[in-house]
């Protein structure tokens, strides 16, 4: 595809989310029971396309707070999500059709997270940390329709590093020195995870909404101990765009006249 397919403005678009829904939650290092909620996600999410391959590459960069709170099948204990994320990447645009409305891209995200996993009826250990870096294949897809666009995006980590003690090993062992094996590698034998993104961006006088939905399933099984994090939530927000204009070069304008 030619470059002057391409518009010319290096727009961006900045958004800001919050996702409700709900959550299931697992850990056997804390208990042998599911425990279902609600999930509660705020998201910060950049995407600006670049001079880059021919101006064909779009920077994503995402910033994330997922909180959850759930109850056993008895109701009777509950265990409470902090997980933060940043994320940064982007894709190639492998097809974008002539007059701009369809696009397709394939690239990779490099993710951090950090959090915790807190278990009220637990005494010796109540918590479990989470600790885990990837690099993730990611597919997006968006399409603009007269009144509304539409994108979609489907991420997967494929390899990575994840923090998991083992099992019965507590945590103040660990700072006591017993730190042996709780740095893993990470990839599908251990670790599976899929986030579906789905939004559609709607015009109302001045101002763009955004909502969707999205899925966010996580699962690990690293030293006996199995582990998931499922959520499935309703998206609203609102995108800005901007446009990058290039930099003027600087001008020397006191010795005019001169």
């Amino acid at each position: 595809m030619e470059e002057h397919y391409f518009p010319n403005p290096y727009v961006t678009n900045n958004t800001i989310t919050a996702s409700v829904g709900s959550a299931n939650m697992y850990d056997t290092y804390l208990s042998p029971l599911e425990y279902k909620g609600t999930s509660i996600r705020l998201m910060y999410e950049q995407i600006r396309r670049t001079s880059w391959f021919n101006r064909r590459f779009h920077k994503q960069q995402v910033f994330e707070l997922d909180l959850a709170k759930g109850d056993n099948p008895a109701k009777n204990a509950s265990e409470y999500w902090l997980l933060a994320n940043y994320r940064i990447g982007g894709h190639y645009t492998l097809f974008y059709s002539y007059d701009h409305n369809f696009r397709l891209g394939l690239g990779g995200l490099w993710n951090i997270n950090a959090g915790v996993l807190y278990n009220e009826r637990n005494g010796n250990n109540p918590a479990s940390a989470r600790g885990y870096t990837n690099l993730d294949l990611s597919l997006i897809a968006s399409y603009k329709l007269k009144w509304f666009a539409v994108r979609w995006q489907l991420d997967s980590p494929f390899v990575g590093m994840l923090f998991s003690p083992k099992y019965g090993q507590s945590y103040y062992e660990i700072s006591l020195g017993n730190s042996v094996g709780i740095v893993n590698f990470a990839s599908l034998h251990n670790q599976r995870a899929l986030r579906n993104y789905l939004t559609v961006d709607i015009p109302v006088n001045k101002y763009t909404i955004r909502v969707g939905y999205l899925g966010s399933w996580y699962q690990t099984k690293v030293h006996g101990i199995q582990a998931h994090h499922y959520t499935n939530s309703f998206v609203i927000g609102f995108p800005i765009e901007g446009v990058k204009r290039p930099k003027e070069k600087a001008c020397n304008n006191y010795w005019d006249g001169y």
